[in-house]
């Protein structure tokens, strides 16, 4: 179901944003390339609806919140709120659509001013936008009691608060000018958890009284779980899947999904069950992987069609190729090492070919050029190297649209995100 014009409050086109890591004049002439911290993310979030946003950290989710907002500004793409759009915007006109657009930060101590009392720092806002000029008291007042604090708390200080109340303070100031959007940067992680729920719950309730639309950033999936209308999963800064909420947590259709589910703890010591844990690290965001970003991480890389393997065979393969590049292994003999890594011996042909030579490179410490072989081989001509994967596929459990940036879906994908069909091979580069 594609969301109409009429309900979409914020539309976020290809946006993106790249930091120079230049630092001097022989940076700027060794033309070092850029961070790309958010590269090529489109989403929209209707009205009054909570969009949950997750991914580990240093996945871009701050940097996409503040790009959003404007409070840094993009490198490319667009960002529509109200129908302007607000990287075309500056001065008074950018002046006026931040006033409907507000933001709650992590850390509910560092967001306020200790030398300020609650009243002053409630007010701000309104003062900066010229609002309520004569009545900012009793606004603050009713704030205050509206977010669950006692209004008499308008002349205490900061610190004379918990963490749970400084994060109500924080509410309240975001509050003060009646804006219609507000980011939420992980605004209760710092809460102890018996804390976290009743905050939760307030900001719901106060949504349904002002019609509030929420980009709600977390990294804890039961947060998310609880407060998400629909849910977009971030990773290496660009969006892997986006759905509804049940959708997205009961038919996950991104293995980097699959892995944040598996990774959620289970809360029964009886239980067994071992919990996912991916391999590997993060690649750098200055040069990240072509094709998909997971595809150095993920469990399901699609083999290349130049090579005939059975799925052991080739999974064998794959284990061999990362723990080479990431050397993961002791090589003391060619015998050790194929115990470890195959069922019996290596694979027989051309496939095994270049791993008797990848292994003959180990043995001699040649590592990388045994990595580079293997990956050449192996990793680069799949097509989760060489394409862009962007698919909308079939939702099961909600009557939205799925979003899943992920290859196994080229033949049965309903289209790709930009509308064309979902043939093999088809994708957008959008994301």
């Amino acid at each position: 179901m594609t969301v109409s014009d009429a309900d979409t409050l914020l539309r976020v086109e290809n946006l993106t944003k790249h930091f120079s890591q230049s630092s001097g004049i022989l940076d700027t002439f060794l033309s070092n390339p850029p961070v790309r911290a958010v590269d090529g993310v489109s989403f929209d979030i209707r009205e009054g609806e909570t969009l949950g946003l997750v991914g580990e950290s240093g996945c871009g989710k701050s940097t996409l919140a503040r790009t959003v907002l404007r409070l840094v500004d993009p490198t490319d793409g667009a960002v529509y709120f109200n129908g302007a759009n607000l990287a075309e915007l500056s001065g008074s006109d950018l002046r006026e659509q931040r006033r409907d657009m507000q933001m709650i930060f992590q850390d509910p101590q560092s967001s306020l001013d200790p030398r300020m009392k609650v009243g002053p720092i409630v007010e701000e806002p309104m003062k900066a936008h010229g609002l309520y000029e004569g009545e900012r008291e009793e606004r603050v007042r009713e704030l205050l009691e509206k977010v669950g604090l006692d209004p008499q708390h308008y002349n205490r200080y900061p610190h004379q608060f918990s963490g749970g109340q400084r994060q109500r303070i924080n509410l309240a100031r975001a509050l003060a000018v009646n804006p219609d959007f507000i980011v939420c940067d992980e605004p209760v992680s710092a809460l102890d958890v018996s804390i976290q729920a009743q905050v939760l719950n307030t900001m719901q309730e106060l949504q349904d009284e002002f019609g509030l639309t929420y980009l709600f950033i977390a990294h804890d999936l039961s947060v998310i779980r609880h407060i998400s209308d629909r849910v977009a999963v971030m990773y290496l800064g660009n969006l892997v899947e986006l759905a509804e909420t049940e959708e997205l947590f009961e038919n996950p259709q991104h293995p980097y999904t699959e892995a944040l589910l598996d990774s959620i703890p289970v809360p029964d010591p009886r239980s067994r069950g071992k919990r996912g844990v991916l391999e590997g690290d993060v690649p750098s965001p200055i040069e990240p992987p072509s094709g998909c970003r997971f595809r150095t991480r993920c469990p399901e890389l699609i083999q290349p069609d130049e090579y005939a393997m059975d799925a052991d065979t080739w999974d064998e393969v794959l284990a061999f190729t990362r723990a080479v590049k990431r050397r993961t292994f002791e090589a003391p003999d060619r015998t050790t090492v194929r115990r470890e890594f195959f069922e019996g011996d290596t694979p027989d042909g051309e496939v095994g070919e270049v791993v008797d030579r990848a292994l003959d490179e180990v043995l001699a410490d040649e590592w990388d050029a045994a990595a580079e072989r293997l990956s050449e081989t192996f990793e680069e001509p799949s097509i989760c190297a060489r394409e862009d994967p962007n698919y909308v596929v079939e939702s099961e459990y909600g009557t939205g649209e799925h979003l899943a940036a992920c290859h196994l879906h080229r033949d049965d994908a309903a289209a790709t995100r930009d509308g064309t069909e979902g043939a093999p091979g088809a994708a957008s580069a959008d994301d």
